[in-house]
């Protein structure tokens, strides 16, 4: 059997045991890449992608159980499964790296601008149900170690860490002035300082984050 007939093979057998739909699994490993783009890209924390998660999630656990059960295997038939597994094992380590990192830059968007999002509704509901949790208990272990440290010695009206008025605003919140890169998905225009920009289909630019925000979220643009 040489190399092409190999991969034959494992095309058929792990189309079978591994995915029930092909197409499904490789639309949510590109919605979880351009999700992982896009959460490192804009300066502001996006909406959890949860039901997208929970797919992938699922879909990991049968590819682990398929691992340790073949693995069993391994000796008896190496030639005919060996392959297959470090295949199946390079695409489990590619997944796992993009929700780490997308999970990690998320919580470090959380960590910088808690205060913000814990007062704001909106923003809340972006966040997961773990997230959410996260968030309450890494404020109160900050307003714990900065109590403990130097606020209980301040007058009471300069302990408050969520200090919007005066010259110096206490919250901090995400700079959606910040550039990034943007490719169209169709013709479009965008007001920039009150002058129309135009946008060509497939064009890419880099613009204010607070001048693209809509057509990205709307899906006519995709951050690089």
């Amino acid at each position: 059997m040489d190399f092409n007939d190999i991969l034959k093979d494992f095309e058929t057998t792990s189309r079978s045991r591994l995915r029930s739909d092909d197409t499904l699994r490789t639309e949510d490993l590109q919605a979880l890449t351009q999700a992982w783009i896009q959460e490192r890209t804009i300066p502001e924390v996006l909406p959890y992608e949860e039901d997208l998660l929970e797919r992938i999630l699922e879909r990991m656990r049968k590819q682990i159980e398929f691992i340790e059960l073949n693995s069993i295997e391994l000796q008896k038939h190496e030639r005919e499964i060996k392959l297959l597994l470090v295949i199946v094992e390079s695409e489990l380590d590619r997944v796992q790296f993009l929700i780490r990192s997308y999970v990690r830059t998320r919580l470090m968007k959380i960590d910088q601008f808690s205060v913000y999002i814990r007062s704001n509704e909106q923003e809340l509901k972006k966040l997961s149900d773990n997230e959410t949790v996260y968030m309450e208990r890494h404020l109160d272990l900050l307003m714990e170690l900065y109590n403990r440290q130097f606020l209980k010695n301040l007058p009471e009206s300069l302990q408050a860490l969520d200090e919007g008025g005066g010259l110096v605003n206490m919250v901090e919140k995400p700079d959606l002035h910040k550039p990034v890169f943007v490719k169209c998905g169709e013709n479009g225009m965008v007001m920039i300082e009150g002058e129309e920009v135009e946008l060509e289909k497939e064009g890419i630019y880099v613009m204010r984050y607070s001048a693209v925000k809509e057509l990205v979220k709307m899906g006519s643009m995709i951050v690089l």
